[in-house]
């Protein structure tokens, strides 16, 4: 017998349970992207912002209204200035991100802006990543005065170890592992960075950003960790998903994990439904993302880890890993549409 937070089940129901709940995240997260589809359709250029929004959505268990997102996303392009990069598609996402943690997300944009000149003001550049920090910060509701600054300090010692990795785009992760309190972490991010080099992983921001990931766990024994990362390295070839950089941090992510509740293959039926979709089935990579990000959110909802610190870790990690995604689907489609035009 297994003891979730849907009572009592048997090992068979609460293995079908698990499995049920995991497709249901992939069926609403297919309706909040049509819905989405049509809203923003002559609004945003790149299918992938209109995923990621919708995994925002189904990662907090809230639906999308169209409206109200519209009218949030305005009231942010309304305040911004005339070359900020509010004033393109990316407001959608900042949007979102209001609306899933703001009972009144409009009367917060205004602290969003302020938020961000601060972070200017400590000499963050400005940016989409600069507003994705600022909303991370805005949503954990801390105090701006004492996270900025030691957040800034932070992304200046990554920067001092990996000068050439460390940029604007590890500004959220800096901002998140501040929030966390985990700004004391620069020696065992290095132990990471290093001997998962050795052991297969490519050197460069991605590594990085899993040797950050793998040192947000506070009493973790490090080389457990560098164990489960090389294991998951390793699983993901044998379900025949060849192994990327952009997978690091979903790597991560599963490597927080307990072996006993690493299901690979069904991260792989995940992955495989997503790619049955019209819409998706180009998107490989956001799709192997996506399939992991409603594995762990299953995990996090209906297992004993829900009664674990491990669970605010590892949404912590989620949050982190979307803001990362985030930036770079924003990024990837500005580069595009430019590129078009």
């Amino acid at each position: 017998m297994v003891e979730t937070k849907l009572g009592i089940l048997s090992y068979k129901e609460y293995q079908t349970t698990k499995d049920e709940i995991s497709m249901e995240i992939i069926e609403q997260y297919i309706k909040e992207y049509q819905q989405l589809k049509i809203a923003l359709k002559w609004k945003v250029p790149d299918k992938t912002i209109n995923m990621a929004i919708a995994a925002n959505y189904v990662m907090k268990d809230k639906e999308i209204d169209s409206d109200k997102l519209l009218i949030i996303a305005d009231t942010i392009k309304s305040q911004a200035g005339l070359f900020s990069s509010m004033k393109s598609h990316s407001r959608f996402l900042t949007a979102s991100i209001m609306d899933i943690n703001f009972e009144n997300p409009t009367e917060q944009v205004p602290e969003l802006f302020t938020y961000y000149k601060q972070f200017r003001n400590e000499k963050f550049s400005s940016g989409t990543f600069t507003y994705i920090a600022a909303t991370l910060l805005l949503v954990s509701e801390l105090n701006p005065d004492e996270i900025i600054p030691k957040a800034k300090d932070l992304y200046d010692r990554m920067k001092q170890e990996h000068a050439f990795l460390t940029t604007a785009s590890d500004y959220p992760l800096a901002t998140l592992l501040t929030i966390e309190g985990r700004t004391d972490t620069i020696e065992q991010m290095e132990t990471f960075y290093e001997e998962l080099s050795k052991n297969g992983f490519s050197k460069g921001n991605d590594l990085q950003f899993l040797s950050h990931i793998l040192s947000l766990p506070p009493n973790e024994n490090s080389q457990t960790l560098i164990s489960r990362a090389i294991s998951v390295y390793d699983s993901l070839k044998v379900i025949g998903i060849r192994s990327k950089r952009t997978y690091y941090p979903v790597i991560g992510m599963l490597a927080l994990l307990p072996n006993e509740e690493l299901d690979m293959k069904k991260i792989k039926d995940l992955y495989d439904r997503l790619m049955l979709e019209k819409d998706f089935k180009w998107q490989k990579d956001v799709n192997v993302m996506m399939a992991v990000n409603f594995f762990v959110k299953g995990k996090l909802e209906h297992t004993t880890l829900a009664e674990t610190s491990l669970y605010t870790v590892v949404e912590a990690i989620i949050q982190a890993q979307q803001a990362v995604m985030t930036a770079s689907i924003v990024a990837a489609a500005t580069a595009s549409n430019s590129n078009n035009n």
